[in-house]
């Protein structure tokens, strides 16, 4: 059933323009098998995609921009940048999700995302910990080290009964200012669901 949906959706790659005469830099490309599909009702589609995307792409550079407006030097983010960032991130996957699957999306976000160098890994992180944490659970005194270790435990800690206990350590740690640093942090988190392993035996 999840193919048959899939396959009902508008399948796009999102390119750099090469175009001379465009003022956008992006283009979206469409499989030939939709054009024939839908005819000339796909290009309204994919122009409401396109100016999704583009609108994604420039509420990202307000986060990303120096007072000059330019990426000359590197900005340091802070974990609420960041989460404003995922939740970017997160709003437009669920704007497009059921009507198209972008082909290149982590590449693409990787590429046009101008100032914040993201992996292909950190795209999905990112847009995790957007959903895992409110904007009032996201603090100054928590780096986005700590919420990144988190996340990539998350589903883990949930398996074990302990997410909303450790979710709730976390923060508690972060307003007292008593977090360890992130690696040791990290260690900590793989005791508590080795522990939680060694409880199911």
């Amino acid at each position: 059933m999840a193919l048959k949906q899939e396959s009902q959706k508008i399948r796009v790659e999102i390119a750099e323009s090469d175009n001379k005469f465009s003022k956008s830099k992006i283009d979206v490309i469409m499989d030939v098998s939709n054009v024939i599909t839908l005819g000339s009702e796909i290009r309204s589609k994919t122009r409401k995609f396109k100016k999704e995307y583009l609108k994604l792409i420039a509420d990202a550079k307000k986060i990303a921009s120096t007072k000059n407006k330019k990426f000359k030097k590197k900005k340091k983010f802070s974990s609420l940048d960041w989460w404003n960032l995922g939740k970017l991130l997160d709003d437009f996957n669920k704007k497009i999700e059921n009507e198209f699957v972008i082909k290149n999306y982590t590449q693409a976000i990787c590429r046009d995302l101008e100032g914040f160098e993201l992996s292909d890994t950190e795209v999905g992180v990112i847009r995790q910990f957007a959903r895992y944490f409110t904007k009032d659970e996201v603090l100054e005194e928590i780096s986005i080290a700590h919420y990144r270790d988190f996340t990539w435990k998350r589903n883990q800690l949930l398996e074990h009964g302990i997410l909303d206990q450790e979710k709730n350590r976390l923060v508690k740690m972060g307003k007292e200012k008593k977090l360890p640093d992130h690696k040791k942090y990290r260690k900590e988190l793989q005791l508590l669901v080795n522990s939680g392993e060694e409880a199911k035996k």
